[in-house]
């Protein structure tokens, strides 16, 4: 029988089924040959690959345990039984479990900070992290509090780390927020202008990201009356984004979230018992697209409710007094997700898949 012979596929071919494998065969695929590896570890692959898969993966989860570990949270769609989580404990090469707060996640890469306040950027996916080097802070960590954001500069392809810090005081006057920015880039951290607003009235949580800004719920010094305060990425200043009416100075009683791409406000100021209001910013900046959305259930507890992501059209995740619930807002019925964990939501955060680097340059650490 003669033997048949070997057929090649176009390089063109190879190539462009390499971009529409998902993340985990891409690793996989790395271990072939030193070549495949260093196509396939290349920035702008990396950067190609990103951009086309992002648009449609779901969202995952990571969070932080009761034994200070980090687990990822992966969503099962199951038939009649609704939805369950599959979680997925992350172990990083000479870094104990030791975590306290997820700070930030932008294009898979998340900020996470540990008990003695050191911060990292990792990649739930690869396992790859990078240390963010200690600095000197406009104020010391003792007597002291602050809020960290992580975003992307689209301008300066750079992954930027911002830090607010304000003295911990129970003054009620006037009190000076000081802002910190690092550069993943540069590897170095920048002492900016002080914020024209007071982060010390609102809760310690981290920047929502939007848009290509962080957003913080702040009061203005002169009236104290709420506003959402924008910190843009590539300008590196702060703006007033408008919010919805209900805001005011309501400011204790709301949170800030990202939901599908849009900035989101959940809040328990509302004359029904047992509600979630919350409203979502459907094109930004305009303050007329605010759109109203109600949660209602018997035996709520809205005021430890706060609002994490989609997974469906009509299923979001809740935080509720710590404890993750699916709620169906076309039946109005809330289930507890199952997940094999119990977890403790020190600023839970949604994140994608990627094989985005959390440094530039030279592979020193992970």
């Amino acid at each position: 029988m003669a033997m048949s012979k070997a057929v090649f596929l176009p390089e063109e071919l190879i190539i462009d089924i390499l971009y529409r494998l998902p993340v985990k065969s891409i690793g996989r695929c790395r271990c072939l040959s030193k070549q495949w590896r260093d196509f396939l570890s290349d920035p702008h692959f990396i950067k190609c690959h990103f951009n086309l898969h992002a648009p449609i993966q779901e969202e995952k989860l990571i969070l932080v345990s009761w034994r200070w570990e980090l687990h990822t949270i992966t969503f099962n769609h199951i038939p009649q039984d609704g939805i369950d989580g599959i979680s997925r404990k992350l172990n990083f090469q000479q870094l104990l479990d030791n975590w306290v707060s997820v700070a930030g996640s932008c294009n898979g890469l998340v900020l996470v900070v540990d008990r003695e306040n050191v911060k990292f950027l990792i990649n739930p996916t690869t396992l790859k992290y990078h240390q963010i080097p200690n600095f000197d802070l406009a104020l010391s960590l003792r007597g002291s509090c602050h809020m960290y954001g992580l975003g992307y500069d689209v301008l300066s392809d750079d992954y930027k780390v911002v830090a607010l810090s304000y003295h911990d005081t129970n003054n009620e006057f006037k009190t000076d927020t000081f802002v910190d920015i690092y550069s993943v880039r540069k590897g170095l951290w920048m002492e900016l202008e002080n914020s024209p607003y007071d982060h010390s009235l609102t809760d310690r949580a981290s920047g929502v990201l939007v848009n290509g800004a962080l957003h913080w719920l702040a009061c203005r010094t002169s009236e104290y009356s709420t506003v959402i305060a924008a910190f843009d990425l590539s300008d590196e200043k702060f703006s007033e984004v408008p919010g919805p009416t209900i805001l005011k100075n309501n400011c204790f009683m709301c949170n800030l979230a990202a939901l599908k791409g849009c900035l989101c406000i959940s809040t328990s100021i509302c004359p029904d018992k047992d509600t979630i209001t919350f409203w979502m910013m459907k094109e930004y900046g305009v303050k007329e697209s605010w759109t109203k959305f109600k949660i209602t259930e018997p035996n709520l507890d809205d005021s430890l409710s706060t609002l994490l992501c989609s997974i469906t059209d009509d299923d979001v995740i809740l935080d509720i007094d710590e404890e993750l619930v699916v709620y169906n807002m076309k039946e109005n019925q809330r289930r507890d997700l199952m997940i094999d964990v119990t977890c403790v939501m020190y600023e839970a955060r949604t994140f994608v898949d990627s094989l985005l680097p959390p440094y530039f340059g030279n592979e020193t650490e992970g």
